[in-house]
């Protein structure tokens, strides 16, 4: 008999187990606080969040993708519903107020012209109000009525296939050459929004990317909503950039156009309606 065996007879003669037992076979520990885990590893799980949002917004600036709040809540509903946030352009309590398509001489754009910067006039064999703009100037109409204190302008416009570096697009509370808000799209469907105070031009959102923007060649629908306090643009059906922060008092809207490089740019405008907001 072995000296272990020995020793076990003897445990059990006495009550006791064969074997002393060393360890549980399940090891004890102290009991896991709730939620402990996760607390202790937030900082970390912030960080990594932070580091996402800041990585997706330099790839957003490096392709030219939208990174206004309203452009990129259209394009989320739009991603995870399949449809648009609703608009103005449904608006049924709009009453419209003036219509025009430039079937014949305007009675809301001017006709003007300077030579060599820009041609502005009612084309009514096409049923269009062209602008014709050099490379390098900017040129506008505003509306010959005066505008309710709520209201839509609403358009629609697209720039030559042949020109697409052009861009056209609204004016809104224009006092005078050196005061002003615009809102234009080219014909590589980018967008831009910029403000002229006291003769500084200030950039509201820089040229960005649009997915519902036609290109060159095809119209664009442009709606400009002035409620006394905001100013809403609308394109193809969506909003895509509002002021709230408004800088200058009410005054005129119209058309606006432009060129950056040769050759000369063309706009056309298909029609336009002002609507009288409730």
């Amino acid at each position: 008999m072995t000296e272990d065996e020995t020793r076990a007879r003897k445990r059990v003669a006495i009550g006791l187990a064969p074997q002393r037992p060393t360890a549980k076979a399940i090891p004890q520990r102290p009991p896991a606080e709730p939620g402990f885990a996760f607390w202790r590893w937030w900082p970390v799980f912030l960080l990594i969040a932070v580091a996402g949002a800041t990585g997706l917004l330099i790839a957003a600036k490096m392709v030219n993708s939208p990174t206004q709040w309203p452009a990129v809540r259209q394009n989320l509903t739009a991603w995870f519903f399949g449809q648009r946030p609703n608009s103005s352009l449904s608006n049924r309590n709009a009453r419209l107020q003036f219509t025009d398509d430039f079937n014949e001489n305007s009675h809301l754009l001017a006709a003007q012209q300077e030579p060599e910067q820009w041609w502005m006039n009612v084309v009514p064999a096409t049923g269009v109000y062209r602008i014709d703009v050099w490379p390098g100037h900017v040129t506008w109409s505003t509306l010959g009525i005066q505008l309710p204190a709520a209201f839509r302008l609403e358009s629609a416009f697209a720039v030559a296939a042949a020109t697409p570096d052009g861009y056209g697009g609204l004016l809104g509370r224009y006092q005078n050459p050196d005061n002003f808000y615009f809102f234009v799209v080219d014909g590589h469907g980018r967008f831009q929004a910029q403000m002229r105070k006291t003769g500084v031009l200030y950039t509201l959102q820089p040229w960005t990317a649009l997915a519902q923007l036609n290109p060159a060649g095809q119209n664009n629908v442009m709606a400009l909503e002035d409620n006394q306090t905001t100013l809403r643009l609308y394109v193809n059906d969506g909003l895509v950039f509002e002021v709230l922060d408004l800088q200058l008092p009410p005054g005129q809207a119209g058309v606006v156009g432009g060129a950056v490089n040769p050759p000369t740019a063309q706009i056309n405008v298909d029609w336009l309606k002002l609507y009288n907001l409730p």
